[in-house]
């Protein structure tokens, strides 16, 4: 017996910009608000005070024999051994912990130059922060691996017109206007699928099923008024002429 397989078409819900145009026209005062209320906070946020950091680096070379050693001699600058050395030469009142997060390690595009960085407030205290973790550094190393070789090239300087790593910007701002913009459109159609009222006759169509015949114009609530005050002189202006 041979089986018949039918395949049913699911409809495909066509995007009707007209609607979409209709919701956004008529929900428009939510998006506004939305991305005005939006943008004053991004405002707000924007103008807080920020404090500036600024950045100091010093460039060594470490004789390294492999690349997996010198991987492992980059990872020791960052150790607190090296880092509560520094700690105890400049007499600093905080934590290993918050002095190791200032400190960072990289190397100068891709070569054997290693270049130790730190980050401070104070652009003085970052560069003594950056040399002082390099003589850390090169003792500790030698007391634990040895290694006595290490070159400095370039110490850490303290520039005659320092230049922050965080300059202020307005990205707040920028980022409270979109999302204003944003959750003001979801939220105009959001209100627009929970209102389950009828507004065009293709709807009533639609829902029934039936061609729709006429219909009643909208009433302004004045235009009422003005109506029942007219009807009311006639009436009054008949009586008078009546009696």
């Amino acid at each position: 017996m041979a089986t018949t397989i039918t395949a049913t078409r699911v409809p495909v819900k066509e995007i009707n910009l007209k609607e979409l145009y209709r919701v956004i026209k008529k929900r428009i005062w939510i998006i506004v608000l939305s991305t005005l209320l939006f943008t004053i906070i991004g405002g707000l946020l924007n103008s807080l005070p920020e404090t500036p950091y600024y950045q100091a680096s010093s460039r060594i070379i470490i004789p390294a024999e492999s690349a997996e050693s010198l991987g492992t001699f980059k990872v020791f600058i960052r150790e607190p051994i090296v880092i509560e050395r520094v700690l105890e030469e400049l007499k600093l009142d905080r934590s290993i912990g918050a002095l190791r997060s200032q400190v960072s390690v990289s190397n100068v595009d891709g070569s054997i130059i290693t270049l130790v960085s730190a980050t401070d407030p104070n652009p003085k205290l970052a560069v003594a922060i950056a040399n002082a973790t390099v003589d850390a550094f090169k003792a500790e190393v030698n007391a634990a691996f040895g290694l006595s070789g290490i070159k400095v090239l370039t110490e850490a300087e303290e520039s005659q017109n320092p230049y922050p790593i965080n300059p202020k910007s307005n990205r707040m701002l920028y980022v409270g206007v979109l999302a204003g913009f944003a959750i003001g459109i979801a939220l105009a159609f959001l209100r627009d699928s929970l209102d389950d009222s009828l507004r065009s006759k293709r709807q009533v169509e639609q829902l029934l099923g039936l061609q729709v015949l006429g219909q009643v114009p909208k009433i302004k609530r004045k235009d009422l008024v003005k109506t029942f005050k007219h009807k009311s002189n006639q009436t009054v202006r008949g009586e008078t002429i009546g009696s």
